[in-house]
């Protein structure tokens, strides 16, 4: 189909107008229209002032909630604990009975056991190795080596009693006491009036404090006669003064 002259203008200028009108659509900013909030009527102010009571309401009440739930939980955790702890505490008590009881029982039958236990062995703390002590039925290795390292740091035992102190409560020795004894005359003593607070407070039984205090004593008075020396210190209790005193020499 062939067009006239005149047709092909008249295409061409709506094809040119279309081409205008799409650019101009693509181009130009599009605006929405400005859309007015509907004025609130007492009604629905009524209506928002409830809704936000309510949100009020409901927020102390969770808030409530929560607080009691926590403290029901906290409450509901220590009596756990509680309970926890007194079997804990029964069961110790239990395994400690049966220590001591199976410990009597052997000893007893000690008869039955003779490459073990020598049951009529008394060892003395002072003059033992670790060989000697695994003589004992109830003493094994690493309770020997504590007793023996333990000997080295106080410079030898008075009374077989100080088997019971800290570095033995794992140990359970309370029961075998008897089979022990402590020769005095072994034991290492600190020259106290010559000796320095470094050298004081290497021994067990004196805290630093306590060494710095015998010691400007000293020096204050030039020489330490005995024990009672000692008492007025303040940092020293009667029974600090009980437990050194075997183990200070005053020459």
């Amino acid at each position: 189909m062939i067009l006239s002259k005149e047709q092909r203008i008249g295409a061409t200028i709506l094809f040119g107008i279309a081409l205008v009108a799409w650019i101009t659509v693509a181009v130009w900013p599009s605006r929405q229209p400005h859309l007015s909030e509907p004025p609130q009527t007492p009604k629905h102010r009524s209506w928002e002032e409830r809704k936000d009571s309510m949100r009020r309401v409901d927020s102390i009440r969770f808030a409530e909630w929560s607080a009691e739930r926590e403290q029901r939980y906290d409450s509901f955790r220590i009596a756990d604990s509680l309970r926890r702890l007194e079997r804990k505490n029964e069961l110790k008590q239990l395994r400690d009975s049966a220590r001591i009881a199976d410990s009597l029982w052997r000893d007893s039958m000690g008869i039955f056991f003779a490459k073990q236990v020598k049951k009529d062995t008394i060892i003395d703390l002072n003059h033992c190795d670790t060989t000697d002590l695994l003589y004992i039925r109830g003493v094994g290795k690493y309770t020997a080596i504590q007793i023996i390292r333990y000997r080295e740091q106080l410079g030898g035992y008075y009374s077989p009693f100080q088997l019971t102190e800290e570095p033995f409560t794992k140990c359970h020795l309370d029961t075998l006491l008897y089979r022990f004894t402590a020769d005095t005359t072994a034991i290492i003593t600190i020259p106290v009036n010559s000796a320095s607070i470094e050298i004081l407070q290497r021994h067990p039984y004196i805290r630093y404090n306590q060494a710095k205090a015998i010691y400007n004593l000293r020096r204050k008075k030039l020489k330490l006669l005995s024990i009672d020396d000692l008492q007025d210190v303040p940092e020293l209790t009667p029974k600090d003064l009980q437990q050194i005193a075997p183990y200070l020499n005053f020459e």
